[in-house]
């Protein structure tokens, strides 16, 4: 069966938003992987090699595809019913994302994980929020603050819904890259979204616990505030409080399961 085209909208309503804004929604029904593969800004329309990178991240993430399995050109254009030039492009997309490897040899696999790649990810990814963190908080505006009020009351209403335990998890990493994206400084904004793939892989697959979410939770009901007041200083001492500890856990279960 041919691949469904990807809407451009979200759903019809009275408040339809377009597509490309869909990161400034907590409550957004499109494709958490467009937005991270197009940087917030994914066109109307998608060809067909972006709707196979969407649909292929997808499952790399949600862990369908599993670290190291072998990605076949040819299975992929047979079940989507195109040719394999779009699901080539679409595979080296995808290997500029971090999410796959050896694309360009035809002979791709999922991208492995491991405790070391991990570190460097969250070592990067935390280099730049701090840039980020300071940036939003000098920056940020009433209709932001509106924003992560609404982010912080689909968290509070997903966190102990374990069935949509990766939505919240999702919706957590989402607010992230809205405020890299707010924070003024393009090239970090587009340096995360990939980033961000990457790292969500590991939260789907460790994070998984009520005590886990809870502690995000937390963390966002208590830096909420002091983005309000604009104290840098006690909003970064408490990210890396919070962060070391989740890193800790995800480390840990990651050496268990070498």
């Amino acid at each position: 069966m041919r691949l469904p085209p990807i809407n451009a909208t979200e759903l019809p309503g009275p408040t339809v938003k377009p597509f490309a804004r869909s990161i400034y929604s907590p409550r957004t029904r499109a494709s958490y992987a467009t937005y991270r593969l197009f940087y917030g800004e994914e066109p109307p329309t998608l060809s067909v090699k972006d709707q196979v990178a969407v649909r292929m991240a997808e499952r790399i993430v949600e862990q369908r595809l599993k670290p190291g399995q072998r990605i076949s050109e040819q299975s992929i254009a047979e079940e989507f019913n195109v040719s394999k030039a779009p699901v080539s492009e679409a595979l080296m997309l995808l290997e500029y994302t971090g999410l796959v490897e050896s694309a360009a040899r035809r002979s791709a696999h999922v991208a492995p994980i491991s405790p070391s790649d991990f570190d460097e990810l969250q070592e990067y990814r935390g280099a730049l929020t701090d840039v980020v963190f300071r940036r939003f908080v000098e920056r940020h505006s009433p209709a932001d603050r509106a924003v992560f009020r609404d982010y912080l009351e689909h968290l509070q209403e997903l966190v102990s819904d374990e069935a949509r335990a990766f939505e919240f998890i999702e919706l957590a990493d989402r607010s992230i890259l809205y405020m890299a994206i707010q924070s003024g400084n393009r090239r970090i904004a587009r340096a995360m979204c990939p980033l961000s793939l990457q790292l969500l892989r590991y939260y789907t697959a460790f994070v998984r616990t009520p005590t886990q979410r809870q502690r995000i939770l937390d963390w966002w009901t208590l830096a909420i505030p002091l983005l309000e007041q604009r104290d840098h200083k006690r909003l970064m001492a408490h990210a890396h409080e919070s962060r070391g500890a989740l890193v800790s856990e995800i480390r840990d279960a990651l050496q268990a399961a070498a």
